[in-house]
């Protein structure tokens, strides 16, 4: 008799405990210990099970990076002190990414490896990734219609962006080994970035 067919909970719930097993696995082991057989070990399954909801290693981590983009950017949400001007939400928001990344070392350091496959590959994955990105360049347009900041909104970003994920990328691997932690280095970093484009110190605080 033909094993009835899942519903779509049941399957979006075993790709989450897949998931959350994989993340498990990870942040003990390390990327090259995750297999669908370990996983399978690891939560009690069959060992040909996880083929029945990812393809392949990429497409379980793919999914894997969707669950820790969407906790990211939850954490975005609700530090956003939306009650504030843009320099004021966008000082505060460093420093909710920052403290995420502090958090979650492991999670940042999956999220940003540098062997990914394509992201075209993932659509979903791909489009969080930008949502994130342009929650943050809207403040900062913001910012620039008030005559409070100068530059592009987009090109500003990125270069903030990168500022900011160097100095986590250094701490959740460990290498902010020169004097100085990433809480100290976080209104330091902020100041060179932001101060710069501001146009006095009043409106720094905007």
């Amino acid at each position: 008799m033909a094993r009835p067919a899942l519903s779509e909970q049941q399957i979006k719930d075993m790709r989450q405990r897949l998931c959350e097993a994989a993340l498990e696995l990870y942040k003990a082991d390390g990327y090259e210990a995750v297999s669908f057989r370990r996983l399978a070990v690891h939560l009690g399954i069959s060992h040909t099970l996880p083929y029945s909801y990812f393809d392949n290693r990429d497409d379980l981590f793919a999914a894997v990076r969707l669950d820790c983009y969407q906790r990211f950017m939850m954490a975005i949400r609700v530090g956003d002190p939306t009650n504030q001007g843009p320099v004021a939400r966008l000082y505060a928001l460093a420093r909710v990414i920052l403290e995420y990344a502090q958090a979650n070392p492991a999670d940042y350091r999956l999220m940003f490896a540098m062997h990914q496959p394509p992201l075209e590959r993932y659509p979903e994955l791909l489009a969080i990734r930008q949502a994130a990105f342009d929650y943050l360049v809207a403040i900062m347009q913001q910012g620039i219609d008030a005559g409070i900041i100068k530059g592009n909104a987009r090109t500003v970003m990125h270069m903030a962006w990168a500022a900011a994920h160097g100095l986590m990328t250094l701490h959740a691997a460990g290498q902010l080994v020169h004097g100085h932690s990433i809480d100290e280095l976080i209104e330091p970093m902020l100041q060179a970035i932001i101060g710069p484009l501001l146009g006095n110190e009043r409106e720094q605080k905007r």
